[in-house]
């Protein structure tokens, strides 16, 4: 089972490459990885991560700041489920990203905990994910990175996706722009998206509206909240904290020495 845990992540990071070499039309964008989407519109609910996107790694904007998801879900019997996880997360000057987690459990599967850590290096072209409790990495090579300067972007929101994982949408989708928040010092705008699902479309007795509000700094390019409303799978609410706006530590950004390296071909090297 954990092996299935970083198995899963592993396939998070791909998808999160894939998304980040992408070009885009209209600057930077909000992805939104929510987990394992079915061609249905249905998801596993195995992963939920919060990330820019738009092949884009800015530098000129370091920071450091924990990041609290937390999901609730009300069964028919008014029985609660409630999951809360907690990542760390680091930004360096010339653009280098570090995500730091344990991982426990994968929607309805327990699985033994590991504790994960993804780097992002756009000077060497490079991803890892460290597996911090057996001293492994593994290895992925960017084909192509865009690095920015940290000026503020204009239409931050533009593209807003609810899942790039799903193939399909039978969603009428609507954004409505709200006035900025700050939150701990840093100007951020806000966006109230609306997908409404007419009845019938999956199933549905009657339609279902699923409400997400977004709130990102055009400044550091970074999400720092988002709350979202789905009557199928519950509320998730998604929040930075403490927020260090200073140089992080040279050293997170590196795979330690008695780590094990493990290439795209899994083949073991130092």
């Amino acid at each position: 089972m954990r092996n299935l845990a970083i198995c899963l992540f592993l396939l998070l990071t791909i998808a999160l490459a894939s998304a980040q070499n992408s070009p885009v039309a209209n600057g930077p964008q909000v992805l939104v990885l929510s987990g394992l989407q079915s061609s249905t519109g249905g998801t596993a609910g195995f992963i939920y991560h919060e990330v820019m996107r738009g092949g884009e790694f800015v530098k000129g904007a370091p920071y450091t700041a924990t990041a609290v998801t937390e999901t609730t879900q009300v069964l028919a019997d008014g029985n609660r489920i409630v999951n809360k996880s907690v990542a760390l997360l680091a930004r360096d000057s010339e653009g280098r990203t570090r995500r730091e987690e344990t991982v426990s459990n994968l929607g309805p599967l327990h699985t033994s905990a590991a504790r994960l850590a993804f780097i992002t290096d756009p000077v060497a072209k490079t991803e890892y994910v460290l597996d911090l409790d057996n001293h492994t990495a593994q290895v992925h090579q960017l084909s192509a990175v865009k690095v920015l300067t940290s000026e503020p972007r204009q239409a931050l929101f533009q593209g807003i996706s609810g899942n790039p994982l799903r193939s399909t949408s039978v969603a009428d989708v609507k954004q409505q722009a709200l006035p900025d928040e700050n939150i701990d010092g840093i100007t951020c705008e806000r966006i109230l998206q609306t997908e409404t699902i007419p009845a019938g479309s999956i199933g549905n007795e009657r339609m279902i509206v699923v409400t997400s509000q977004t709130c990102a700094s055009p400044e550091l390019h970074l999400l720092l909240m988002r709350k979202r409303n789905d009557p199928r799978y519950g509320t998730t609410n998604y929040q930075l904290t403490g927020i260090q706006r200073s140089e992080p530590d040279a050293s997170l950004f590196k795979v330690p020495s008695d780590f094990k390296a493990i290439n795209k071909d899994s083949s073991p090297s130092r």
